[in-house]
């Protein structure tokens, strides 16, 4: 039996190397299938509802007409952070603070609290006895 010709071996070698690349990305998104719907973090860190932002978002984008690169540099993002947010993926708070304002949004409305967190204190004000102002009825001679 003679010996397979090198470049058919080199060829082989491609398409096993190929096939088990392959086999690998598939044992990875099934693995990430079986997670799906359940979150990452268990709700263990404070987010942002990226999802609902993008929803708000996508709109304003469309309607003004210009590239997402273009309205990234007006906004102070990046246009992969405006396709992360059109994705419902997480990006950093200073990024979502900044998107909200441009888009004239509350960015606290966005804002998932982590599980079992207190609620948000109220802040105390002060009490009405108390005032500020100078009289102007003080005490006059005669």
């Amino acid at each position: 039996m003679s010996a397979p010709d090198p470049s058919i071996q080199r060829a082989m070698n491609r398409l096993r190397k190929a096939l088990e690349k392959r086999m690998r990305m598939d044992d990875r998104a099934e693995e990430l299938r079986a997670r799906e719907g359940k979150p990452i973090r268990r709700g263990q860190l404070a987010a942002y509802d990226t999802r609902a932002l993008g929803r708000k978002l996508r709109p304003m984008l469309e309607y003004d007409g210009r590239g997402w690169r273009a309205l990234a540099e007006e906004i102070g993002v990046t246009s992969p952070d405006l396709s992360r947010v059109m994705a419902g993926q997480d990006i950093a708070a200073q990024k979502v603070f900044a998107i909200c304002d441009w888009a004239g949004l509350d960015a606290r409305a966005f804002y998932r609290p982590p599980l079992g967190a207190p609620p948000p204190r109220k802040r105390a004000r002060p009490s009405g006895s108390m005032s500020h102002v100078k009289s102007t009825e003080t005490g006059i001679r005669a």
